[in-house]
């Protein structure tokens, strides 16, 4: 039941921006509907614990290898984001995995911390030059993708239909 406050510690109350609908379960369509949720220490072995966390539960839901793959990178980008640009990658930080399936359509989101105080490299989720490319890692392994912020945490996701499940 504490992951159950945590996933509402990490939803916006304000859901007339249309963003805290991403992660809601009854959007699923299909068969019955199972998900996990796991926090985790905002560092480096976070990114590997998280990766393998999705693909062990996909492939519990039966999901194909193509979906589990395209899923991983995907995730591995936004969780790397999350350590390099929030304060979840900061002493202390902690991020927050949540996975939903309903064996034809997966989704993953990864909430961090919200935007560093300061950031001490200078560079921020919106950087176009040498960064940004995670985005278009992300976009090219979903089916749909997003991200939404709240005055304390940035969550990004990505879904991904799956037919041979």
């Amino acid at each position: 039941m504490a992951e159950a406050r945590q996933l509402r510690d990490y939803v916006p109350a304000d859901s007339t921006a249309g963003v805290a609908s991403t992660i809601e379960t009854g959007e699923l369509t299909g068969g019955s509907t199972d998900h996990t949720v796991w926090s985790c220490a905002g560092n480096l072995t976070a990114v590997r614990s998280i990766r393998a966390r999705v693909r062990e539960f996909l492939s519990g839901m039966g999901h194909g290898d193509g979906a589990l793959d395209d899923a991983e990178l995907a995730v591995s980008e936004l969780a790397t984001n999350a350590l390099l640009h929030s304060r979840s990658g900061q002493s202390g930080g902690v991020m927050t995995l949540f996975i939903r399936s309903d064996g034809a359509r997966l989704r993953v989101a990864v909430a961090d911390q919200g935007e560093r105080e300061s950031d001490t490299d200078g560079h921020s989720r919106d950087d176009g030059e040498d960064f940004g490319r995670g985005k278009l890692i992300v976009d090219s392994c979903a089916s749909r993708s997003g991200e939404y912020t709240s005055e304390t945490t940035h969550v990004a996701w990505f879904e991904i239909d799956d037919a041979r499940a």
